[in-house]
């Protein structure tokens, strides 16, 4: 029995195929685009002739136009005479790229197009337009009156003529002008390389000009403004008695600005008081160690000669002690005079060291009354400078001000100079390095381009036709075809066949392009389901006459010749056929299965192909859907899967009869044959809505009848290789 756990058919759109024949995905398709072109090679070939005809007929029909070039070297700073700074301002090395581009602007510019035409005389008459082939205005245009029309007409031919080219990494622009008059396009292309010259130096002596002007204003202004500030710096200073040591010891020169006789007084008085003060510390510090400590311990009094020789001859003494104390009694004479000059020794060493820590507590008091002495001085000094400071602020105010004048006045003294030096000495950064000659050969209409762009104009035309004949064709040519516009999967293509060769005998010819497109069909059922073969296969299609019995024969004849036992089934019992392809009587077939009227080894016929066993579809029945639609059929392949390997079910066609669905849905795979350039989409899409209906699973669909020779993918060579293999060949071809 099927599987009818198999996902059935799936609804058209379910599959993510692509738009169309041109795009796989996000690419074109290169092999889509090539098989579209083999197909419709001859519409290709007349809109190409047409185009290149089209493209001969504008060429020999457009005016000859002539280019006429001249070059100009940019340089981005001119030659100086005089080692003297640049008025307009140095464009810095990095800035060359934007100093020629700004250059080619000014040549493509509305003012140089308009001083050339004024050199030249091109506003005097229509002379210019006519020779450019423009029709002069008639009257005026808009808001403009009729010179003013005609003028702007002028500017507007020379700047559309006009091309400028600056290479990359070069400082030559090359001025170009197209014309249809030779002479005129050379004297248009020299006067904008001379006019551009000419602009450069007028451009330059203007500014130089102007700067000279600007700097002589300025400079009075300045003379007049420093003269007024130091007349009023001297008189405050002199009201206010205020004394500048600057300008005493510069007589009046401008520097940096020293300080007055107090606040230089303040300064000398606070580094004293910060001198004081570390001394004061370094003898407080002092004095705070020595106060506590035992006298003895003290540095200062260890390091003291006189105390260190009354040591030293204490320590004599008490030697002297010591030795005679062993020889004699305390009360003698001599043990008591070395005793009394020992302690005489101690008491003198004691005031000594005392003497000591107290000339330390004297100097910390000296340090200390030093330091307030010095600290009352800093006050003093202090409010005094902050009193004159009081009185100074006008006067710093008008200090600066003198000297900021100075500096402005100096300034501004010294360019004056450089540029009046400069002025009469005009360096020019631009040169000419060829003047254009008359052209001798048109550069327009080029026939060679113009053909090419014809050519590639067509072809881009035709394949756009190509794409909308292939989206508006309703026919199914292709397996691709089938799988983009139904969304279904393509089991393979069967080709048609040449006139006068029947189905039958070009299918059993071994390694024919017949032959071996039911081997590519067979291999594709087997591994679609990824179980193996199905056990059973009904094969149907939109409707009669597109080759299922012929494809249901080749299908059953292929699997046979592998191996398998094979039983091929009419089940068309409104119009069988099959049992005339096998040259067999239909007196007895599926209709006396169905009405239990035989038995199945009754009516299964052997062929003459070994494992093929046949069918037929049975006498005649006045209701055949009735009779499918009965539940022996499930009964009856049931049994036939039991018997053979497989079982092919040569089917009725889907539309207009209830037949198809009624078998469709007791078998495992459903095989749909569509007649290739005949059916419609809108016909096979509802044949397929109808087994989808039906819960039919649908294995495939098979295109029948494909002219292979116009797909333009190479099936033709790769279907007649087998064929040229097997031609016999030449001494020189087996070489």
């Amino acid at each position: 029995m099927p599987n009818l756990s198999h996902s059935p058919l799936p609804a058209h759109g379910d599959h993510a195929a692509p738009d169309s024949w041109l795009f796989a995905g996000s690419q074109i398709d290169l092999e889509g685009l090539r098989a579209a072109l083999v197909r419709h090679r001859w519409l290709v070939l007349l809109i190409c002739g047409a185009g290149l005809l089209l493209g001969l007929t504008v060429t020999v029909l457009t005016v000859p136009t002539y280019r006429a070039e001249s070059s100009i070297q940019i340089d981005q700073q001119a030659s100086r005479v005089l080692d003297a700074p640049d008025i307009e301002p140095v464009q810095a090395v990095q800035d060359a790229d934007r100093f020629l581009q700004t250059q080619t602007e000014i040549l493509r510019s509305r003012a140089l197009a308009i001083r050339v035409a004024e050199t030249l005389g091109l506003f005097g008459g229509n002379g210019f337009l006519e020779a450019m082939h423009v029709k002069p205005l008639s009257g005026a245009m808009g808001t403009l009156g009729a010179g003013e029309a005609h003028r702007e007409q002028v500017i507007a031919v020379l700047r559309d003529n006009l091309s400028i080219t600056l290479p990359d990494g070069s400082r030559v622009a090359r001025i170009a002008f197209d014309s249809p008059d030779p002479a005129m396009a050379a004297k248009v292309a020299n006067a904008f390389a001379n006019t551009m010259i000419s602009s450069n130096l007028s451009r330059r002596f203007d500014t130089s000009v102007y700067a000279r002007q600007f700097l002589r204003e300025q400079l009075e202004q300045a003379k007049e403004r420093l003269e007024e500030s130091e007349r009023s710096m001297v008189g405050y200073a002199r009201s206010s008695g205020i004394i500048d040591t600057d300008a005493i010891r510069e007589a009046g020169s401008a520097a940096s600005g020293a300080p007055s006789l107090v606040a230089s007084s303040l300064i000398e008085s606070n580094d004293a008081l910060s001198q004081a003060r570390s001394r004061r510390i370094d003898a407080e510090q002092l004095w705070t160690t020595t106060r506590s400590a035992p006298l003895m311990s003290l540095p200062e009094v260890l390091s003291n000669p006189a105390i260190q020789t009354m040591m030293e001859r204490r320590a004599e003494l008490e030697g002297s002690y010591a030795e005679q104390s062993q020889r004699r009694q305390n009360d003698h004479p001599d043990l008591i005079r070395l005793r009394s000059e020992i302690a005489a020794l101690n008491q003198r060493i004691a005031h000594l060291a005392e003497d000591i820590r107290s000339s330390i507590r004297n100097r910390f008091r000296a340090a200390e009354l030093q330091e307030q002495q010095m600290q009352g001085e800093v006050e003093r000094l202090r409010n005094a400078t902050l009193s004159e400071q009081d009185r100074s602020i006008r006067y710093t105010i008008l200090r600066r001000e003198v000297r900021t004048n100075r500096e402005l006045y100096d300034g501004l003294l010294q360019r004056f100079k450089e540029v009046s030096a400069a002025a009469g000495v005009s360096a020019n950064n631009i040169s000419i390095v060829d003047l254009a000659s008359t052209p001798v050969r048109p550069v327009a209409p080029n026939l060679p381009v113009n053909l090419g762009l014809s050519l590639l104009a067509a072809f881009v035309a035709a394949i756009g036709v190509i794409y909308l004949r292939e989206n508006l064709d309703d026919m199914l040519r292709t397996v691709d075809d089938a799988e983009r516009k139904l969304g279904v999967t393509g089991l393979g293509m069967v080709p048609r066949l040449d006139a006068g060769v029947t189905f039958r005998d070009e299918v059993e010819k071994r390694n024919s392009s017949l032959s071996e497109a039911i081997h590519t069909i067979r291999s594709a059922i087997e591994l679609a389901g990824g179980n193996g073969p199905p056990r059973t296969v009904f094969i149907t299609s939109c409707g009669k006459g597109e080759g299922k019995t012929s494809t249901a024969y080749a299908l059953a004849r292929d699997f046979a010749q592998i191996g398998r036992r094979v039983l091929l089934v009419d089940a068309d019992m409104r119009r069988p056929s099959m049992h005339k392809l096998l040259s067999f009587e239909n007196n007895a077939g599926l209709a006396d299965l169905l009405n239990r009227e035989k038995a199945i080894e009754n009516v299964v016929r052997r062929t003459a192909i070994a494992d093929l066993h046949f069918i037929s579809a049975g006498a005649a029945e006045p209701n055949p859907a009735e009779l499918l639609a009965s539940g022996t059929l499930p009964w009856l392949i049931g049994q036939l899967e039991e018997m053979y390997d497989i079982v092919i079910i040569d089917g009725p066609p889907m539309l207009g009869l209830a037949d198809a669905p009624s078998i469709a849905v007791h078998v495992e795979a459903t095989l749909f044959v569509i007649d290739a350039g005949q059916t419609r989409r809108k016909t096979i899409r509802s044949a397929l809505r109808r087994l989808r209906l039906s819960r039919a699973t649908l294995r495939g669909v098979i295109l029948n009848r494909v002219d292979v020779r116009t797909l333009g993918y190479g099936y033709e060579s790769y279907y007649r290789y087998d064929e040229e293999a097997r031609r016999p060949r030449s001494w020189l071809g087996r070489r």
